[in-house]
C-alpha cells in the first residue's frame, strides 16, 4: 500500500469513527436513557445561571467548584456548556450538548494517542473504530456527566506528554500541563491522573537520567499546576470526596465491630486493613469480565445486564494485546498498562458498588491495548490461506456482540421500570403541570424521595437565576453528602402531616405517600411513565 493510498484510507476509515460515534450519540436519544437526571439539570441551569447572572444559583461568582448539592461539582462541564445553553436555550439537548460534540473529537484523540504510542496507523484507526461503537462510551456520551469530559482531556494529555518526550518541543509540554490542570477541574477522579503523571514524569526523568532544560521547564510548570488546583481544594473544602471513601460508612464500621466482637484482633481487624482488604477485592472486580464484559455500572442508570461497557471480544484481545506488548518490546508497554491498571483505583476506594462514571477511562487504555491485540493476531495469519477468514470471522463476532448490547440499550432498556425510576422520569411532566397549574394553587408540596426536584423546578420552569439566588439556601449534608433544598417560591418540597387537609395546595408524591391519607383515591391524577405510575398528584 503506498503512501498516498494509505493516507486515503486512514482518511477514511477515521471519517467514518467520527460519523459512527456521533450517530450513537445522538440516535433515539429522546428515548434512551429514559429520563434526565438532577446531575445534568444541575450542570445545565449552573451553566444558565452563569450566563444570565455570571454567577452560579447560590450567587458565587465564576466559582471553582459548584455547590450545587453540596456536592461541589467541577465546574469545566458547565463553563463549556455555557455558549451551547446561549445559543440552543435551556433544554435537555443544550445540557447533553457538550457530550454529543465531545463524541466527535473522541475517535481523532484515540487515533493520534494509538498512532504515536506505536508508531502504526493501521491501530490507531482501529482504537478509533473500537472507541466510536463502544456501548461504555455511549452510556456516557448519551448524557451530561463530565467523565467523558475528564476523558478526553487525560487522553490528550497522554498523547502531548508522548509527543513531549520524544519531540522535546515546548508546545507539546505546554499542551499537556493545560490537557492534565483542565482535566483536574472536570472530574473528582482526574486527580488520580494528576498524582500519576507527576510520579511518572518524575521516575522516567530519573531513570532515563534526562537533564534537558525544556523538560525541567515543563515539569517544573506541571508541578506548579498542581499545587495551584490543591490550593483551590483548600479554599472550597470540598467534603464530597472524603464522604465517598470506603470507611466513611455505617456498613463498614458495623462489619469493623463485628468482626471485633468475634475476637477479631486489632492487628488485622482495624479501619486500615479492612479497608484496603475491600479495597483490593473492589479494585479487581473492576478487571472481571461481569464488569468489563457483561453489566459495567451497579447503578441501572449507568449499567445493565446485557449493557457491557465493552465486548467479549474485546475482554479477550485485552490480553492478547497485553502478551504482544510484551513480546514485542513496545517502548510505551509500561506507560499504557499503568494507564489502564490505575484507572479504577478512585472507583474502588469508593463505598459504592461498581461504578462505571468513576472508572470509565479504563475503556480507553483497554480498547487501545485491544485494538493492538486485534492487529497483531490478525498479521500473524497474513500469509498464511486462513486470513480472510479470520478478519472477517472476527469482524462478524464483533458485530454481533455490539448488536445485542445497542439494541438492549436503545429498544429495551428505557421500556423497564427500573431504569425509568433511577433516571427520574417523570419530572418533565411534572413541571408541565406545575407551569399549566401555577396560579391554581398556593404551595405545591412535592416529595424528595428521588433525588433533588428543587433543581428540576429551576430547570424546566427556566426560573429566573437573579430571583433564585435570592431564596437558594441547602440544609446540612446527609450521610451520603449530598444536602436538601426545603423550600422556593410556590415550592415545599416535603409532605408534612396535615398536609391533606390544607386548601389550594397541590401534593405530588409516590403511591407509598398517599397510603392512608385521609382523601378521595379516585380524585388522584398520575404521572405515567412506560406503563408505570411514577408520581401521583393530590389537588385540594
Amino acid at each position: 500500500m503506498t503512501a498516498v493510498l494509505q493516507k486515503y484510507w486512514v482518511l477514511l476509515f477515521l471519517t467514518l469513527s467520527v460519523c459512527l460515534s456521533l450517530f450513537f450519540a445522538v440516535y433515539k436519544l429522546n428515548v434512551a436513557p429514559p429520563g434526565f437526571n438532577a446531575d445534568e439539570a444541575a450542570f445545565s441551569y449552573n451553566a444558565y445561571s452563569i450566563l444570565k447572572t455570571g454567577a452560579d444559583e447560590y450567587g458565587t461568582f465564576l466559582p471553582l467548584r459548584l455547590k450545587s448539592f453540596d456536592d461541589y461539582k467541577m465546574p469545566l462541564y458547565t463553563y463549556l456548556s455555557v455558549p451551547i445553553v446561549g445559543i440552543f436555550g435551556l433544554n435537555e439537548l443544550s445540557a447533553r450538548g457538550l457530550n454529543i460534540l465531545l463524541a466527535v473529537f473522541f475517535p481523532i484523540a484515540i487515533y493520534f494517542f494509538a498512532k504515536e504510542l506505536f508508531n502504526n496507523k493501521i491501530i490507531g484507526v482501529i482504537g478509533a473504530i473500537l472507541i466510536s461503537i463502544s456501548m461504555g462510551k455511549g452510556i456516557m456520551e448519551r448524557e451530561a456527566h463530565e467523565a467523558l469530559l475528564a476523558a478526553l482531556l487525560i487522553t490528550l494529555g497522554s498523547y502531548f506528554f508522548i509527543k513531549f518526550i520524544e519531540s522535546q518541543r515546548y508546545r507539546y509540554g505546554i499542551a499537556f500541563v493545560i490537557s492534565i490542570f483542565l482535566a483536574l477541574f472536570s472530574y473528582q477522579s482526574s486527580r488520580l491522573f494528576g498524582l500519576f503523571f507527576f510520579l511518572f514524569a518524575l521516575g522516567y526523568f530519573l531513570l532515563k537520567k534526562v537533564r534537558s532544560k525544556r523538560t525541567i521547564i515543563v515539569f517544573v510548570l506541571f508541578a506548579i499546576s498542581l499545587v495551584a488546583f490543591a490550593v483551590t481544594d483548600i479554599i472550597y473544602k470540598p467534603t464530597r470526596v472524603e464522604n465517598l471513601f470506603i470507611t466513611n460508612t455505617a456498613g463498614f464500621e458495623m462489619e469493623r465491630q463485628q468482626l471485633r466482637n468475634e475476637g477479631g484482633s486489632k492487628i488485622f481487624y482495624n479501619p486500615v486493613t479492612i479497608g484496603v482488604h475491600d479495597a483490593l477485592y473492589q479494585y479487581l472486580l473492576y478487571f472481571s469480565p461481569q464488569f468489563l464484559a457483561e453489566h459495567g455500572d451497579s447503578n441501572v442508570r449507568f449499567g445493565f445486564q446485557g449493557m457491557s461497557p465493552i465486548t467479549p471480544l474485546e475482554y479477550l484481545f485485552i490480553f492478547v494485546g497485553i502478551y504482544f506488548l510484551f513480546k514485542n518490546k513496545e517502548r510505551w508497554r509500561y506507560f499504557l498498562l499503568a494507564l489502564f491498571l490505575i484507572s479504577p483505583i478512585t472507583a474502588a476506594l469508593s463505598w459504592a458498588d461498581l461504578s462505571l462514571t468513576r472508572s470509565f477511562f479504563i475503556i480507553i487504555p483497554g480498547l487501545i491495548i485491544a485494538a493492538y491485540g486485534f492487529y497483531n493476531f490478525v498479521i500473524s495469519f497474513k500469509k498464511r490461506e486462513v486470513f480472510p477468514y479470520i478478519l472477517v470471522g472476527l469482524v462478524i463476532i464483533e458485530s454481533l456482540f455490539l448488536f445485542y448490547s445497542w439494541d438492549f440499550y436503545l429498544n429495551h432498556y428505557s421500556k423497564r421500570a427500573l431504569p425509568a425510576e433511577d433516571w427520574q422520569a417523570g419530572y418533565q411532566e411534572l413541571a408541565t403541570y406545575v407551569k399549566a397549574n401555577y396560579n391554581n394553587f398556593d404551595t405545591f408540596y412535592i416529595t424528595q424521595k428521588n433525588g433533588q426536584p428543587y433543581i428540576f423546578m429551576l430547570f424546566y420552569l427556566k426560573y429566573p437565576p437573579q430571583e433564585y439566588q435570592k431564596q437558594a439556601e441547602l440544609t446540612s449534608p446527609d450521610q451520603f453528602g449530598f444536602g436538601q433544598v426545603e423550600k422556593f417560591d410556590k415550592f415545599n418540597f416535603s409532605i408534612p402531616p396535615g398536609v391533606f387537609q390544607k386548601h389550594h395546595v397541590a401534593v405530588i408524591g409516590y403511591p407509598d405517600d398517599f397510603n392512608n391519607a385521609p382523601i378521595d383515591q379516585s380524585k388522584i391524577k398520575k404521572i405515567i411513565i412506560n406503563n408505570f405510575p411514577i408520581f401521583w398528584i393530590y389537588e385540594e
